[in-house]
C-alpha cells in the first residue's frame, strides 16, 4: 500500500458532498448563492471548502469583491470533479435500474418457428417501455434451445414442443397450425385440408435434420408405412416456401406465413389434419425464481401476451 511521504499527513478519500459544494460555489460565483442552491447555511459550505483545501494542501478558491473564483488548482479539481460526479450519478441510476428490474441483458434462444411468428413483435413491445433492457436473440433448433437453457447458456428459450424439455420449467406460449405449402398448380392445392401422408408421393423440402420437427416427419412417414424423399434441407421456413415456388417439391410450414407468401410466391397453403399439426410453443427457463429480475419480467410479458392472444 502506498505510504505518505515523511512529514506529510496521509490524504483521506475525497468527500463527494464537499466536491459538489465546491462546484456549486464556482457555478454560482459565491458561497452564499451556492448555499442557497444546496439548501445549506453558508458557514457550512465555507467550512467544507476550507477542509477540502486543507486536505489537498492547495488553495482552491480566490475570494474577493467579484465573488469566488477558482485558482489553477481549483480549475484542475473542477475538471475532474465534474467527471467524477457524472460517473457517480450514472452508477446510481444503473444500480437503481437493476433493483427495479428495468436494466439488464436477457439471453434468448429462439426457434425459427417462433421467430417467424409473433415473438419478434412481443420482444419489441417488451422493450418499448424498457429501453434499458437488451434482449440478445440467437436462433437455434429446438433441441439445442432446450439444451442451451438447461446448461445455462441462455436465460430464456422459446421453442416448440417437438423436443424433450426435461429438467426445465416451461410455460405455454403460442399454439400454431402447420400447413402444406404447394406450388399453385399442384393437384392438392385446392383441397380444404389434407393429411401429411398425402405429400409423400412428392419430393419434400424440409428444415435441417437437427430441427425438432424432423423426427415428427420421420414418425409420420413410418405410420403411413411409406418412405419419403427429401430433395432439400434448409434453415428457415421462408426458404422452404421459396424452393417450393421454384418447383423443388412440397413442404410443411406454419400456416401463419400464408398471408405473406401465397401472393408473393404463387404458392398455396393447405392445412394439415394430423394430430401433431397444431403444436404449442413453450417459454423455457431453468428456474424462474432464480432468473435476473429483467428476465423474470420478460417471461411474465411473454406469458401475458400469449394469454391475451388466446
Amino acid at each position: 500500500m502506498p505510504r505518505a511521504c515523511e512529514g506529510q499527513p496521509a490524504m483521506r478519500d475525497l468527500d463527494p458532498i464537499s466536491i459538489r459544494l465546491f462546484l456549486a460555489t464556482l457555478e454560482e460565483g459565491s458561497i452564499a448563492r451556492a448555499a442557497a442552491r444546496e439548501s445549506i447555511v453558508p458557514s457550512a459550505v465555507s467550512k467544507r471548502i476550507s477542509d477540502l483545501e486543507a486536505q489537498l494542501r492547495v488553495p482552491l478558491l480566490e475570494r474577493g469583491a467579484k465573488g469566488a473564483q477558482a485558482t489553477p488548482a481549483g480549475q484542475a479539481l473542477a475538471h475532474h470533479a465534474r467527471h467524477l460526479l457524472q460517473s457517480m450519478e450514472r452508477m446510481q441510476r444503473e444500480m437503481a435500474g437493476y433493483v427495479e428490474g428495468v436494466r439488464g441483458v436477457i439471453r434468448l434462444l429462439a426457434s425459427v418457428t417462433s421467430l417467424a411468428g409473433e415473438l419478434p413483435a412481443d420482444i419489441m413491445r417488451f422493450r418499448a417501455d424498457r429501453s434499458q433492457i437488451e434482449v440478445d436473440v440467437e436462433e437455434r433448433v429446438t433441441p439445442a434451445i432446450y439444451r442451451g437453457v438447461r446448461e445455462g447458456l441462455a436465460d430464456v428459450g422459446v421453442a416448440s414442443e417437438f423436443a424433450s424439455h426435461e429438467g426445465l420449467q416451461v410455460f405455454p406460449y403460442r399454439r400454431y397450425a402447420l400447413a402444406a405449402v404447394l406450388p399453385a398448380g399442384h393437384a392438392l392445392a385446392r383441397e380444404p385440408a389434407i393429411p401429411y401422408a398425402d405429400l409423400l408421393d412428392d419430393d419434400l423440402v424440409e428444415l435441417s435434420r437437427d430441427s425438432g420437427i424432423a423426427q415428427v416427419f420421420d414418425d409420420a412417414a413410418r405410420e403411413a408405412r411409406t418412405s419419403r424423399t427429401v430433395r432439400a434441407r434448409v434453415s428457415s421456413f421462408e426458404t422452404v416456401c421459396t424452393l417450393v415456388a421454384r418447383g423443388m417439391g412440397v413442404g410443411v410450414v406454419p400456416l401463419y406465413l400464408k398471408a405473406a407468401k401465397e401472393r408473393a410466391l404463387d404458392v398455396r397453403f393447405v392445412p394439415l389434419t394430423d394430430a401433431w399439426s397444431q403444436p404449442r410453443s413453450f417459454v423455457a427457463v431453468r428456474d424462474f425464481d432464480a432468473l435476473p429480475v429483467a428476465a423474470q419480467a420478460f417471461v411474465t410479458h411473454l406469458r401475458a401476451s400469449a394469454a391475451a392472444a388466446g
